[in-house]
C-alpha cells in the first residue's frame, strides 16, 4: 500500500471530493498539542505511551467525516490509508491497558494498547472532543471475544473515580460489540458494504462527541486508549479531530455537581421530547446542545412533565442542562 506523508499541519479541505488521506508518524509533543487544542484552553503535561508508528497525524477527505486530526490505533497509524480491500493487521501483542481490561469487565486481556494522556485548564464549563472509531474487527468478529475497544477517562474535581467521557449518548462504551450494524446501528457505518476507497477499516462510526460538565479554572486530566482485545491482529484506531478539544462557556452554572437528585427523564418519539423533571424544578431553565456544544433551545421548565417539539433539529446526539441552584444535571439523548 503507498501512503503519501506530509511534514505539515494541513487545513482542511472544503471540497467534498474525495482523496487519498495522508498520514505523518513520529510526532513530537508540541505537534500533538497544536493539533489538538481548540478553544479556551492549553495542552500541558502530555505523554504518550505507545509505538511512535502506532500514532499520526492525518489529513485528507475521506468517507469519515473528519478531514483532519490525531489518530491512535492498535498497529501501525498509516495502515488506515487505503480502500477497504486493504487490510490493516500490524499488532505486536504489545502490553495492553488495565483501564480499557475493567472498561469491558475484565473478561479479556487487552494488547498493543495505545495511550495519550495530558492536562488542561478549562476557561468554560463544559468540555467537548470530536471523535470517530474504526475496526477491521468488523463485521466477522462482531459479538466475539476480540471486542477492540477505546474511552476518552476524565479525572479531576467532579470525576473522581475517573469517567469515560467518550461514550454513546445512553452511556454505552464504545467498542466492536457495542457499535455496529445491529446494535445501535445509528452510530455506525458499514464501510466494507459501500466499498470505500480511502479509509481501510471495514467499519467506522459516526463523528462523536465526548463532553463532561466541569468547574472553569480547575485542573483536569485527560487519557485516551485504545487496545486490542484478546489477540493482538486486526487493526482499530481512533481519529480525533483537530482542534476540536475545546471548552465552552455559558452551558451550565460553572459547577460540575451531582445534586443527590434523580436526573430528568427525556425520551424522543414522533418528533418529539417528551420530558419529565423531578420535583422543586419548576421554574429553573433548561437548555438543548448539540454534539458542537451549541445552544439550540432553551426554555423555562414550567411543570414536572413537558414536550419540546425537536422535528427541526438535525440526527445525532443532544445533551439536555438543566440548571439548578446546587448546580447543572446532565441528560443525554439522541434524534434519528
Amino acid at each position: 500500500m503507498k501512503h503519501i506523508y506530509t511534514a505539515v499541519l494541513a487545513i482542511a479541505s472544503s471540497s467534498p471530493v474525495m482523496s487519498q488521506l495522508t498520514v505523518m508518524d513520529s510526532l513530537s509533543s508540541t505537534f500533538i498539542s497544536d493539533l489538538l487544542e481548540g478553544q479556551n484552553l492549553t495542552i500541558s503535561n502530555l505523554v504518550v505511551n505507545c509505538p511512535s508508528n502506532a500514532m499520526g497525524h492525518f489529513s485528507g477527505t475521506s468517507e469519515v467525516p473528519i478531514t483532519q486530526g490525531l489518530v491512535l490505533t492498535s498497529g501501525t497509524a498509516d495502515a488506515i490509508a487505503g480502500p477497504v480491500a486493504d487490510f490493516a493487521s500490524g499488532g505486536a501483542m504489545g502490553p495492553g491497558d488495565l483501564d480499557l481490561n475493567a472498561e469491558l469487565g475484565g473478561m479479556y486481556p487487552t494488547y498493543d494498547a495505545c495511550v495519550l494522556e495530558f492536562d488542561c485548564v478549562p476557561i468554560g464549563d463544559t468540555l467537548l472532543f470530536n471523535f470517530a472509531f474504526g475496526s477491521e474487527e468488523y463485521p466477522e468478529f462482531v459479538n466475539s471475544s476480540f471486542n477492540d475497544v477505546f474511552a476518552i477517562y476524565l479525572s479531576g474535581p467532579g470525576f473522581s473515580p475517573q469517567q469515560n467521557v467518550a461514550a454513546l449518548p445512553d452511556g454505552t462504551p464504545v467498542a466492536i460489540n457495542n457499535v455496529n450494524a445491529g446494535l445501535n446501528a445509528d452510530y455506525f457505518v458499514d464501510n466494507q458494504a459501500q466499498g470505500g476507497q480511502y479509509v481501510v477499516y471495514d467499519g467506522f462510526t459516526t463523528n462523536l462527541t465526548a463532553f463532561a460538565v466541569v468547574i472553569p479554572g480547575e485542573s483536569y486530566h485527560f487519557k485516551t486508549a485504545i487496545a486490542d482485545v484478546a489477540d493482538g491482529v486486526l487493526d482499530s484506531g481512533v481519529m480525533l479531530e483537530a482542534f476540536s478539544f475545546r471548552s465552552m462557556g455559558g452551558l451550565s452554572t460553572g459547577v460540575n455537581g451531582s445534586t443527590g437528585q434523580p436526573s430528568p427523564m427525556a425520551r424522543v418519539r414522533d418528533g418529539r421530547l417528551e420530558l419529565t423533571f423531578f420535583n422543586g424544578l419548576q421554574g429553573s431553565s433548561a437548555m438543548i446542545i448539540d454534539a458542537m456544544g451549541r445552544v439550540v433551545r432553551s426554555f423555562p421548565i414550567t411543570g414536572s412533565s413537558m414536550t419540546e417539539d425537536i422535528s427541526s433539529f438535525g440526527p445525532g446526539g443532544y445533551s439536555l442542562y438543566v440548571v439548578t441552584p446546587d448546580g447543572p444535571v446532565v441528560r443525554r439523548f439522541a434524534k434519528d
